[in-house]
């Protein structure tokens, strides 16, 4: 008796996987023949932009992507917000690596392919929605995704002209990426959201925006990126800085209505013009400031890693760096020490002084000035009494 109850078990298991393993095959034929039947409707009103690949070619490549993120169990785990945009998320990382630089990339519209496919996703995970909730947050994801992918391209684009050293430009390429959110972020974060949202920003308070976001941004990326274009011969000056700004503001020219200024701050404002006074004036500001002829803006709040160029921006990125054991530290952070709730050292550290073309400059701990000299071994410093 048992044991033909053991079969009978065993049986109902096998059955029930069977049914199980029918169901996600047929998920997924309905899934790729719906994304298939909506990426060839898509791409007959582009398929004129494409010399290279014929029409069934584009269709195949851009179904492939799609269907392979569409495919993912884990997105059936999620809530349906998160499923639209991690779907959107997904998909892209291998459709733009694919095709971004197809003629047609930024002009064939696969929003409807995407809501589509994001509905039966919900569906099968059992979530109840409006179509028009789904259609809200796939298109906002598609387009946001648009937008970094053609700001990575203008970076690249921008970068490869003014910088000829590969190795330099790829360094100032990464960092106007890196640098880019979080300038974009604290701008939007000043605390005018609240009149914005109630009654609008006056143009005033707009071009304040556009100005202290383009600054942050320069100042962050530029030196991060100041060691390697100095090594490569490329120090910025005035006139490259100007340059950049004016690339960036109109990345694919003047009849392209492309800019990496965020839409965000530009919107009322349109794209400020190549002969933009505010250029002129960031250029030379930063270039003072980096050189220590006038001090930073944020020095005391953003004094952190390692030491600015005479009191301005950084040479390089702020890398957490173990503490040697010899030099003294012991935690708890040295009161003296620049580097303030970052510093590495102790209350009883040896102090060094920075030293910039002769200049005194600011006291780090040892511990911290010797973490700054294992990225930066040109870094000059003397002993400073405590």
């Amino acid at each position: 008796g048992s044991a033909g109850g053991l079969e009978g078990t065993a049986l109902f298991r096998s059955t029930h996987l069977a049914q199980a393993r029918l169901r996600t095959m047929a998920f997924h034929d309905r899934m790729h023949a719906g994304i298939y039947a909506a990426v060839g409707d898509a791409v007959s009103r582009i398929a004129h932009l494409e010399c290279e690949w014929g029409p069934d070619e584009i269709t195949k490549k851009v179904v492939r992507y799609i269907f392979k993120a569409a495919s993912d169990s884990e997105l059936l785990q999620m809530r349906w917000e998160e499923i639209c945009k991690e779907f959107v998320e997904r998909a892209f990382q291998g459709y733009s690596s694919a095709c971004a630089e197809m003629s047609w990339f930024y002009e064939i519209d696969l929003v409807p392919t995407f809501v589509q496919a994001a509905l039966e996703l919900i569906m099968a995970s059992g979530q109840q929605v409006s179509p028009a909730g789904v259609q809200e947050i796939v298109h906002a994801e598609y387009e946001d995704k648009l937008d970094r992918t053609m700001l990575d391209k203008a970076f690249w684009d921008v970068t490869k002209a003014l910088v000829s050293d590969e190795k330099a430009a790829g360094k100032l390429r990464n960092n106007l990426s890196k640098a880019y959110w979080p300038a974009l972020d604290e701008v939007l974060n000043d605390g005018t959201l609240h009149r914005e949202m109630m009654y609008g920003l006056d143009q005033n308070t707009e071009l304040k925006r556009v100005e202290s976001f383009v600054k942050r941004w320069l100042d962050d990326a530029m030196s991060r990126s100041w060691a390697a274009l100095e090594n490569a011969g490329e120090a910025p000056g005035p006139e490259m800085l100007s340059e950049l700004l004016r690339h960036l503001i109109a990345p694919f020219g003047t009849e392209s209505p492309f800019s990496c200024l965020p839409a965000a701050l530009t919107e009322g404002l349109g794209r400020p013009p190549p002969d933009w006074a505010f250029i002129r004036t960031c250029s030379t500001e930063l270039i003072a400031i980096w050189n220590g002829e006038i001090p930073h803006p944020a020095a005391k709040r953003r004094r952190k890693g390692p030491p600015r160029r005479g009191g301005g921006a950084w040479q390089e990125d702020s890398v957490a760096v173990e503490e040697p054991e010899e030099l003294g530290g012991g935690g708890g952070g040295c009161p003296k020490c620049t580097s303030e709730e970052d510093c590495i050292g102790s209350p009883v550290s040896p102090l060094i002084r920075h030293m910039h073309n002769g200049k005194a400059g600011d006291i780090y701990c040892k511990p911290c000035w010797e973490s700054f000299r294992q990225r930066n071994p040109s870094l000059k410093g003397v002993p400073e009494e405590g």
